[in-house]
């Protein structure tokens, strides 16, 4: 029961760690290509 829930939670961080990776990762290239920010 507790691994379970353990496994759950550490599988729900690390998708939303990489749906977070992605999407800031698009959104950043779409700020860089209009505005020159630099966060290259």
């Amino acid at each position: 029961m507790i691994q379970e829930i353990i496994a759950f939670a550490t599988l729900g961080i690390a998708l939303v760690f990489l749906g977070k990776k992605f999407f800031f990762k698009k959104e950043k290239t779409k700020k860089c290509g209009t505005e020159d920010c630099g966060c290259h």
